[in-house]
């Protein structure tokens, strides 16, 4: 018997699951992001090495708040755009953050 069995700590509570920093989600609530390599723009000329981005699709529409009628969103991950230089790294960071993705 460890030390641990004998005083009970921990017996009460919940299992611990990680939560997304700065939200209350964990980590398999997080909606499925998508990997894509952003389109060339038709004014663009020349070589040039486009970016791949790694984003989050709108879970929920935007609303107008009835006090200012500003426009809100309660979706944390809506504004979450990054950039990576190659398919790579970015598939290496959705591992690491143990987020569920698609690479177009």
């Amino acid at each position: 018997m460890t030390n641990t069995d004998r005083t009970g700590l921990g017996h009460n509570l919940p299992p611990r699951h990680p939560k997304q920093p700065g939200t209350n989600l964990t980590a398999s609530e997080a909606p499925t992001a998508r990997i894509y390599r952003e389109p060339k723009s038709v004014m663009q000329g020349g070589l040039r090495k486009r970016p791949w981005v790694l984003e989050f699709p709108a879970s929920c529409p935007l609303s107008a708040d009835p006090l200012t009628g500003w426009t809100r969103n309660d979706d944390p991950f809506r504004h979450v755009r990054l950039t990576f230089p190659d398919r790579e790294s970015a598939l290496a960071f959705a591992k690491r953050q143990d987020w569920d993705y698609r690479v177009r």
